[in-house]
């Protein structure tokens, strides 16, 4: 059996209590990756070998079901991709309409600190012959975007669950893999306000960038673990805990992009300090509608470049740029997302 053959499904709605699996099969999406994982539930151990005058253990006492740790990588685009990147920053979504009955924009931010900390859940099923398991309590723990010349942009997430699971998944109806729009690298723009508040700058249109990446990453915690926490036994004598809650740590947005050298513009913005607004990089695809296309906006409202330093392309010069996101006056956070798409929702 191929490693390769794998399948995996996200659940299109979110768990209406952590730790609630959706279980309607035609309320989740195919879940495409690049990378093939086989995924089996882990169980942590403990033994009795850590006493004085004991050279081996003479048995295994079971504790924890591991943390559920899922990385999928593909193109970027405005479904799954989308929705794994919304539910990455956690923000409330805003839904709005372009072309009655036909495109919608959905815009969110990252969830306050203030407002919670514990950020949109689901399920991943995953299919693989025998191994056949739906994979509760799930979060975007990392969300990472990136591009190199005009290629075709790539994400990447990384998904961590409570480690509750039912096997056999259980679900029926599933969807196939559904063809993915077109998200031409080619198309990709990135632009900001300098600091005048009046200048565009737009990169694109320079034909400067070589590549470019934002991460965010959630830091969530792994090890929030309470008496009393769920006990499931998927066979018998197998018991084992899951845990009940996983609530975000202290967040982190990093963004690198590397240029073609043309002055000491970008140097001197760097070393007098200066804020820069409304940094976008636009992932455009096929039409929808009219002169509407689906789009993939990651926005930083508010940025500086830490440091700016010499690089090299192939032998050409570059710089390299460290991007550092600000706090958001409107929102507080460090960046936002705007999705357009041929779909009313987005969760």
């Amino acid at each position: 059996m191929r490693l390769d053959s794998t399948q995996l499904w996200i659940s299109k709605t979110l768990e209406s209590a952590f730790n609630t699996p959706e279980g309607t099969g035609s309320n989740y999406k195919y879940l495409g990756s690049q990378n093939p994982v086989l995924m089996l539930p882990k169980q942590e151990k403990v033994s009795d070998a850590n006493r004085v005058g004991v050279n081996a253990p003479t048995h295994l006492c079971p504790t924890y079901w591991s943390h559920l740790e899922l990385g999928v990588n593909d193109d970027v685009e405005t479904d799954n991709p989308a929705r794994l990147f919304r539910r990455c920053l956690g923000g409330a979504v805003t839904d709005t309409v372009v072309v009655a009955s036909t495109v919608w924009d959905h815009t969110f931010a990252i969830l306050s600190p203030q407002v919670g900390d514990v950020l949109p859940s689901f399920n991943i099923a995953s299919l693989l012959g025998a191994a056949s398991y739906l994979f509760a309590g799930c979060m975007v723990d990392r969300f990472k975007v990136s591009q190199k010349n005009a290629d075709r942009v790539q994400y990447e997430a990384d998904i961590v669950g409570s480690g509750k699971f039912t096997n056999p998944h259980g679900l029926t109806g599933l969807p196939a893999f559904a063809s993915p729009p077109c998200m031409d690298g080619f198309r990709t723009t990135i632009s900001y306000l300098d600091s005048d508040n009046v200048t565009t700058v737009d990169l694109g249109t320079l034909g400067k960038v070589i590549e470019w990446s934002i991460e965010h990453k959630n830091n969530i915690r792994r090890n929030k673990r309470r008496v009393g926490d769920t006990i499931q036994a998927p066979v018998t004598d197998s018991d084992a805990a899951h845990v009940r809650s996983m609530p975000r740590g202290k967040y982190e947005t990093a963004i690198q992009m590397m240029v073609d050298f043309a002055d000491l513009a970008d140097w001197q913005r760097s070393v007098k300090n200066q804020i820069m607004t409304d940094l976008k990089f636009k992932i455009s695809g096929p039409v929808i509608s009219g002169a509407s296309r689906h789009e993939f906006e990651i926005i930083v409202p508010k940025f500086s470049f830490e440091s700016v330093e010499a690089g090299e392309d192939e032998g050409d010069a570059a710089t390299s740029l460290n991007v550092v996101a600000l706090a958001d006056p409107v929102t507080g956070g460090t960046i936002t997302g705007r999705v357009r798409n041929d779909q009313a929702t987005l969760v």
